[in-house]
C-alpha cells in the first residue's frame, strides 16, 4: 500500500493482501501532522474479520492523534459488509474518492 499525500491528506489504496500493515504505513503520516485519512476501497472485491479489525484498529488509534479516517470507494457488497457490522456509525458509506478529500 503506497500512501498519496493530498494536502493536508493521506490516501491509501487498499489492499485486502496487505491490511495487517495499515497502521505501520499510516503512522509515520499522521505523526507528521496529516489529520485526514482516506481508505480508497476501489480494488477491493472481498473483504475479511481481519481486514475490517485493522481498519476500526487504526480509526481508533488515529483520533488520539487529531486524525479523521474516511472510507471511500466501497463496492456494494463491501458497503453491506460494513452496514451489517454497523460501520456506518463510523464511516460514511457513500464517500467517491473526491468527496472524501474535501
Amino acid at each position: 500500500m503506497q500512501p498519496i499525500e493530498h494536502g493536508d491528506a493521506i490516501v491509501i489504496a487498499i489492499d485486502p493482501e496487505q491490511c495487517a500493515a495499515l497502521w505501520k504505513t499510516v503512522e509515520p503520516w499522521l505523526e507528521k501532522g496529516k489529520k485526514r485519512l482516506v481508505l480508497d476501497f476501489g480494488p477491493v472485491s472481498f473483504i475479511n474479520s481481519v481486514n475490517i479489525a485493522q481498519i476500526i484498529a487504526v480509526r481508533h488509534r488515529a483520533g488520539p492523534l487529531g486524525a479523521e479516517v474516511r472510507v471511500a470507494n466501497l463496492r456494494e457488497n463491501i458497503r453491506a459488509v460494513f452496514r451489517i457490522l454497523r460501520l456506518d456509525k463510523l464511516f460514511a458509506l457513500d464517500l467517491t474518492l473526491d468527496s472524501a478529500l474535501a
